[in-house]
């Protein structure tokens, strides 16, 4: 065959000679993600029901646990990649010379600049115990989630200054979701509650509200949970990180659209259809833990970790001797913020260096 009759053979058909190759969707990245559905994360919610990890190219196979500990363990054994945890138990992990590192916040707890609770917990009795004040918990049984509990461990230093003795007030360690009916049944006489638990305590008898959990701890934004990753994970995933931190961005800027000019009711829906809930606690998750989205923008940059916050943690715990090891706690050591700001940057939003605590 000449030259000239393979050149025409080639023209006749340029589909097959020519046509690039069609190009193979991108596998989507799985990242193993420690959450505890039993202290679900409205941000978290919402980004399941708006598919933000998916618009990411992230594939999120969540691993359950119900408590941070072993979620941190979980991280640092490289069983998981990361997960959702509460700022004490992290740092009793670096304290013992963890080698996580927090990348941003998870979901925020606080009472905004109209007084409204965004919080997570309270102190609360009901009116028949005659507990208005802390100085009224003495001889009192008071349940808490437990003793290493961060609003427990504030609580005690409050408790003095009021002079009372913390011994002469029974703690008991109740879980959450059974503290309403060990109130009611008078096995306790006052609470460490969540909020939704102290909703549906309000529905049985009138209730006495002592404390937020902002109160107790001393700060003026708290923070339920953290994201935390192994550092070195981290380090050499570090597109793979920001863009699960631009899903959680991308889902509080819908959630704040939607509150904005929705009334929340995308973010009802998604309450409602994946945490089973009725109208009522899906009005009452929604009035403490999700329809705040926005407001906490007042004090920090989205989803940033505030200083003071980790900084009076590490005090609660190193008060109450529960700080063992000689592990690095500098807030330099514990939060990398270069994914987040990453993150804001690939997404065009504003960094306000006034509102990061120096």
């Amino acid at each position: 065959m000449d030259r000239r009759t393979l050149l025409t053979m080639l023209a006749a058909m340029p589909s097959l000679a020519f046509a690039p190759a069609r190009a193979q969707p991108a596998e989507p990245t799985t990242i193993k993600f420690g959450y505890s559905p039993a202290s679900p994360i409205a941000s978290f919610v919402a980004a399941n029901g708006i598919n933000a990890f998916a618009a990411q190219q992230l594939k999120i196979d969540v691993v359950n646990a119900s408590e941070s500990a072993v979620m941190l363990q979980l991280v640092s054994s490289g069983q998981i990649q990361m997960a959702g945890v509460g700022i004490p138990s992290f740092l009793q992990l670096m304290a013992l010379g963890g080698k996580l590192k927090i990348v941003s916040c998870f979901e925020y707890t606080f009472t905004d600049s109209t007084g409204h609770p965004w919080e997570a917990a309270f102190l609360a009795a009901p009116k028949d115990r005659g507990i208005k004040t802390l100085a009224d918990l003495k001889g009192k049984r008071v349940a808490t989630p437990g003793f290493s509990a961060a609003w427990y461990l504030a609580l005690r230093p409050l408790l003095t200054a009021t002079g009372v003795n913390p011994k002469d007030v029974t703690f008991l360690t109740i879980p959450f979701t059974q503290m309403r009916g060990a109130i009611m049944s008078r096995e306790v006489d006052a609470a460490i509650i969540t909020s939704t638990e102290l909703v549906r305590l309000r529905q049985q008898t009138p209730v006495e509200t002592l404390m937020t959990g902002t109160q107790m701890t001393g700060v003026k934004v708290d923070m339920s949970q953290v994201i935390v990753g192994r550092d070195d994970w981290l380090q050499q995933n570090e597109a793979t990180v920001v863009r699960f931190v631009k899903a959680l961005l991308k889902t509080r800027q819908y959630m704040q659209a939607d509150i904005e000019k929705n009334n929340g009711a995308n973010i009802k829906r998604f309450i409602s259809e994946q945490l089973k809930f009725d109208d009522f606690l899906t009005e009452t998750y929604y009035g403490f833990r999700a329809g705040y989205v926005g407001r906490e923008l007042e004090y920090v940059n989205a989803l940033d970790v505030p200083r003071s916050t980790v900084e009076r943690y590490r005090k609660i715990l190193a008060d109450g001797g529960l700080l063992p090891g000689k592990g690095d706690l500098a807030f330099e050591g514990l939060f990398d913020r270069r994914y987040l700001k990453k993150a804001h940057q690939e997404l065009g939003m504003s960094w306000d260096e006034r509102k990061v605590e120096a």
